[in-house]
C-alpha cells in the first residue's frame, strides 16, 4: 500500500553542513568542493537516478551539478548561511521504476521550477521497500537575465515615530503556507498517478489527528442540483455529497473494526494465575529483599550475593563474618522461594493457554519468558514466535554474560588465552611462595589475609577468563549457524578461526564465499585506505594538535560513517586489507598505520604484575594482533580445508562404528 511521507530540511552552515558534499552524498558523483579542493564521494551499491530541473532564465551552468553548488557555497558569505533546502518524498511502490521517475520529474517542474527554483533531484533504490527521492533546492532566486537575486530587501518604516530597518523575503519558499501547499501538491500528484495506473489508494498530506477519523455531514442538495443531475449534467454540491457519503462509509467500517478489536482484547486478556498465598509469599520477599519480585531481579540480586559470598570465602573468621554469611543464607533462600512461586505460576499458565507446550523439555527461564512476552502482547503466541523468544533469550543471555564477566568483550581469543597462562603463573608463584597446599587445609593460614585476597582473585579471574572463552563459542555457533547452515564443517573449527569468519562477515557485511578467495573482495579503494590511515594516525598521534584531531574525527564520522573505531575485530580487518594492498598505498602510509595501531608493541609486553585493584588487567593494545605475513583468505580458506577434514574423519569414523555394531549383532 502506498505511504506518504515528505520531511524537509534545510542545509545551513550553522548545521556545520557543505552543499558539495549533500550533493555528492545524494547524487553518488564524485565532487570536488573547490573552496577546499576536496573530494566528495560516497559510494552506493545502487546508483541514484539524477536530474537537474531549472527554470528558462537560469545560466547554463546550474546544469553542471559540481559548478551548482560550489557557486551556491562562494556566493553565501555567512557563517550561518542558509545553502539549500532538502526534501525527501517516498515514492509509491505500486508503481514501475519508469512510472516513479515520470512521477518526481512532473512534481519537481511543476512545483518547484516553475516558481523559480532549480531542483537537484536524485531517486534512491537502495532497498526495493522504501523507494524514495531527494530534492536539494536553491534558497537565492535568479534574476531574469540569470544572475544571482537576494533572498531579503531591507526596507525603512516609521514605528512608534521611529524609523526602523525591516527585512523582507523576496520569495515565500521559507513560509510555513509554502510548505503545507507543497506537501498537499506531492499528495495530489501521487495519487493522479496511481489513479492512472490502475491502483485505488489514496495517499493524504493530513495527519490523523487533522483527519478526525469522522463522519462529514452532508450538505444541501437544492431543487436545481437535483434538476441538474436528472438532465445527466454533473452538479457540484450533488458531487461533494456522494463524496462524503463513501467517506462516511470508510469510517463506519473503520469504527466497527475497532470495536471487534477492543472486545477480542477484553475477552481474551491473560491473567496471571498466583494463589493467595503465593502473592502473600511474594509481597513477603519484596519486603525482605527491597525489590520488585521478578525474574530479572531476582538474577541481579542472586548475582550480588554471589559476589558478596565469594569475598568472605577467603576471610578469617569473626563474628561479623558470621552475620553476613547468615544474611546472604538468609536472602539466598527468599530468592529460591520467589524463584519457585515464579515457576509454578508460570507452569499453570502454559498449562491453560498452551496445552501443547512440553513443559518437561524447556529450563525455568525460558518458560517464565514466555509467560512474560504473553502478558506483555496480551496474545497467544504461535509455535514460530515461541521459539523465536526462547532463541532470543538464549542469545540475550550469552551476550550479556560476555559483557558482565569481561566488561568490554576483547575480540580476539588469543589475548584471553594468554591473560590465562599469565594469570596461573602468578596463581602458583604466590602459593609457592606463601608454602599454601590447598590439599591440606591447614596451610591455609600460612599465607596473610591480602595474600589470600590477591590468589582470589586470580583464582575468580581465572575463572572467569575460562568462561569467557566457553561462552564465546556459544555466541561464535550461533553466527556461524546463521551464516553457513549448510556446511557441518563449522561445527569442527576451533573458537579462534570462528573469529574470524565472524569478523570477516562483520566487516564486509556479507558472508564470505568460495568465489572470494580467488578474488577477495575490497571494501575501501586506494584513495579511502590512504585518507582513513591519515585519519586514524592524526587522531592516535599524542603530538598532534587538538584542531587537527577534532578534524579527523568528524571526517571519519561523516564521509565514513560505517568505519567502527571502537570495534577492534573491524579494525584488524582494516590492517589486513591494507597490507594486501601496501604496495598501492605505500610505505609512508603503512607505517603510520602500523604506528596507529601500535602493531610493533603487540607480543611484547613484559609479563608484568596484575593490578588486583581492577576486575581485569587490560593492555589498550593487546586486543590488536600484529599481520603475520599471510593473506586473510588463504588463513580462512586453510581452516575450511581443515575444518572438512576433520568432518570427514568423523564421517567415517562413525560409519566404521555402525558397520561394526552391525557385525556384532549378525554375528549373534
Amino acid at each position: 500500500m502506498a505511504i506518504y511521507h515528505f520531511s524537509n530540511q534545510i542545509i545551513s552552515r550553522k548545521k556545520q553542513q557543505n552543499a558539495i558534499a549533500a550533493a555528492a552524498y545524494r547524487s553518488g558523483e564524485r565532487l570536488v568542493d573547490e573552496r577546499t579542493n576536496e573530494s566528495k564521494f560516497y559510494k552506493r551499491q545502487v546508483e541514484p537516478i539524477t536530474h537537474i530541473l531549472a527554470p528558462s532564465h537560469a545560466p547554463k551552468w546550474v546544469y553542471n551539478r559540481q559548478q551548482l553548488w560550489n557557486e551556491v557555497e562562494k556566493k553565501e558569505k555567512q557563517w550561518n548561511a542558509q545553502l539549500a533546502r532538502e526534501i525527501n518524498v517516498a515514492l509509491p511502490k505500486e508503481l514501475s521504476h519508469e512510472e516513479q521517475e515520470q512521477l518526481a520529474i512532473k512534481f519537481c517542474k511543476e512545483v518547484f521550477v516553475k516558481d523559480g527554483m532549480v531542483a537537484d533531484l536524485a531517486i534512491h533504490r537502495d532497498d526495493e521497500e522504501n523507494p524514495h527521492f531527494h530534492i536539494m533546492l536553491t534558497i537565492r532566486p535568479f534574476n531574469e537575465e540569470g544572475t544571482w537575486g537576494n533572498k531579503q530587501v531591507k526596507i525603512k518604516e516609521i514605528m512608534n515615530g521611529k524609523q526602523q530597518i525591516k527585512a523582507i523575503h523576496t520569495t515565500d519558499w521559507n513560509t510555513k503556507e509554502k510548505l503545507v501547499y507543497w506537501r498537499e501538491q506531492w499528495a495530489k500528484y501521487a495519487n493522479q498517478f496511481l489513479e492512472k495506473n490502475g491502483f485505488p489508494e489514496r495517499i493524504t498530506h493530513l495527519s490523523n489527528k487533522d483527519q478526525g477519523l469522522e463522519t462529514l455531514p452532508t450538505i444541501h442538495e437544492g431543487v436545481v442540483a437535483r434538476q441538474l443531475q436528472n438532465e445527466g449534467k454533473e452538479s457540484e454540491r450533488i458531487r461533494i455529497n456522494m463524496e462524503r457519503k463513501e467517506y462516511n462509509k470508510i469510517i463506519i467500517e473503520l469504527s466497527e473494526v475497532k470495536k471487534e478489536k477492543q472486545i477480542k482484547e477484553r475477552t481474551e486478556k491473560f491473567v496471571r494465575r498466583f494463589t493467595p498465598l503465593e502473592k502473600k509469599q511474594l509481597r513477603e520477599s519484596a519486603k525482605s529483599l527491597r525489590l520488585f519480585v521478578n525474574y530479572k531481579n531476582i538474577n541481579t540480586r542472586r548475582g550480588q550475593l554471589d559476589k558478596w559470598h565469594a569475598r568472605l570465602e577467603f576471610s578469617q573468621d569473626s563474628i561479623d563474618t558470621f552475620k553476613k554469611m547468615n544474611r546472604i543464607e538468609r536472602e539466598t533462600d527468599m530468592l529460591d522461594q520467589a524463584e519457585n512461586i515464579l515457576e509454578n505460576e508460570a507452569n499453570r499458565f502454559l498449562e491453560k493457554y498452551y496445552p501443547n507446550f512440553n513443559i518437561e523439555n524447556h529450563t525455568k527461564e525460558q518458560k517464565i519468558e514466555v509467560v512474560e512476552t504473553t502478558v506483555t502482547q496480551n496474545k497467544r503466541l504461535s509455535s514460530h514466535e515461541i521459539e523465536k523468544v526462547i532463541l532470543d533469550l538464549e542469545k540475550k543471555q550469552i551476550e550479556k554474560d560476555l559483557y558482565v564477566l569481561l566488561n568490554n568483550r576483547p575480540q580476539f581469543v588469543l589475548s584471553i588465552q594468554k591473560e590465562i597462562e599469565r594469570a596461573e603463573k602468578k596463581f602458583e608463584n604466590l602459593r609457592v611462595k606463601n608454602g599454601v597446599n590447598f590439599a591440606d587445609g591447614s596451610t591455609i593460614k600460612n599465607a596473610s589475609e591480602k595474600e589470600l585476597h590477591k590468589m582470589q582473585f586470580i583464582l575468580k579471574h581465572k575463572e572467569d577468563l575460562n568462561k569467557s572463552l566457553g561462552l564465546l563459542g556459544l555466541l561464535y555457533d550461533h553466527r556461524l549457524q546463521a551464516m553457513y547452515p549448510n556446511w557441518d564443517g563449522r561445527n569442527y573449527l576451533s573458537i579462534e578461526q570462528k573469529e574470524f569468519f565472524v569478523m570477516a562477515e562483520e566487516y564486509y557485511g556479507t558472508n564470505i564465499t568460495p568465489e572470494d578467495f580467488s578474488n577477495p573482495p575490497r571494501k575501501y579503494s586506494k584513495d579511502e585506505q590512504i585518507e582513513i590511515i591519515s585519519s586514524i594516525y592524526q587522531i592516535s598521534n599524542g603530538h598532534m594538535n587538538s584542531y587537527k584531531r577534532n578534524q579527523s574525527i568528524e571526517l571519519l564520522n561523516k564521509k565514513y560513517p560505517d568505519f567502527q573505531t571502537d570495534n577492534q575485530s573491524y579494525k584488524r580487518m582494516f590492517y589486513y586489507e591494507c597490507m594486501r594492498y601496501s604496495d598501492e598505498i605505500g610505505q609512508e602510509r603503512m607505517n603510520q598505520l602500523q604506528s596507529a595501531f601500535d602493531v610493533q608493541s603487540v607480543g611484547k609486553e613484559e609479563d608484568s604484575e596484575l593490578d588486583l585493584s581492577t576486575t581485569s588487567k587490560t593492555n589498550h593494545h593487546s586486543n590488536f594482533l600484529p599481520y603475520d605475513g599471510s593473506d586473510f583468505f588463504s588463513i580462512l580458506e586453510s581452516a575450511i580445508r581443515e575444518a572438512d577434514r576433520k568432518w570427514r574423519e568423523d564421517e567415517l569414523e562413525q560409519k566404521n562404528k555402525n558397520k561394526r555394531k552391525r557385525q556384532k549383532g549378525m554375528e549373534r
